[in-house]
């Protein structure tokens, strides 16, 4: 009877500490795309550029930034990034934004429901894509920016749209991933990869401090109990 009350308070706690977390306001999940978009390569890889998502009211607001100083980027003047593709797993009506300060102009964004995504990843549902201006034009994003910002914003828009998701690439590429960025041109040096697509895997995102605390008391219980056991 005691093993089976133990049973079910340790059942009790991991489900305390597995419980999926609403995102609050302020919020962020950051990922670096530092994987070359085919696994026939070797680590380490330098990261092309962070993207940092912060949750919002009624929304979520993306930072891009490039590591312009990556020896990818040989002339950041002369280099650029073109698309971005990411899974999403929301509501399918979306509000796409950028705010007054927002860094390098973006040309199109778009929703997209299908499965195919850049570079040959297929996405598990929704995926998102945004385009800034190709090369020859004068809004186009390279080192004269450091960032790039926009929000999606929606009924039921929440940062946790965009971290329990994933996208199955093809045979022979990264997997899972989050999304792929397109840079051009992007030219790495001796035995480096040379692809102009780079993806970002996915990790489990940080439990927030109130998990955590859970987690403790839960555990704490299990050691009591334990200890309780040992004395009878």
């Amino acid at each position: 009877m005691k093993i089976k009350k133990l049973a079910v308070l340790i059942a009790a706690v991991m489900g305390v500490s597995a419980a999926p977390a609403f995102a609050n306001v302020g919020d962020t999940a950051t990922y670096k795309f530092d994987l070359p978009s085919t696994a026939s390569f070797t680590p380490p890889y330098p990261v092309v550029a962070e993207l940092t998502l912060t949750e919002i009211v009624g929304g979520v607001q993306f930072t891009l930034t490039p590591n312009w100083s990556s020896p990818g980027f040989a002339d950041p003047a002369d280099s650029t990034v073109n698309r971005l593709d990411f899974v999403y797993q929301g509501p399918a009506s979306v509000t796409f934004a950028q705010p007054t300060i927002h860094g390098a102009d973006i040309k199109t964004f778009a929703y997209e429901s299908g499965q195919n995504m850049d570079s040959g990843y297929k996405s598990d549902s929704q995926h998102i894509t945004i385009d800034w201006f190709p090369q020859n034009k004068a809004e186009r994003f390279d080192g004269d920016f450091a960032n790039s910002i926009w929000t999606i914003s929606g009924t039921g828009v929440d940062l946790t749209d965009f971290t329990g998701t994933l996208a199955h690439p093809t045979s022979g590429k990264p997997d899972p991933i989050f999304g792929i960025i397109s840079v051009d041109p992007y030219s790495l040096t001796n035995i480096h990869p040379t692809p102009s697509n780079w993806v970002s895997g996915i990790t489990s995102p940080v439990p927030e401090p109130e998990t955590y605390a859970m987690l403790l008391v839960g555990l704490g219980l299990v050691g009591f109990s334990l200890r309780r056991q040992k004395q009878n």
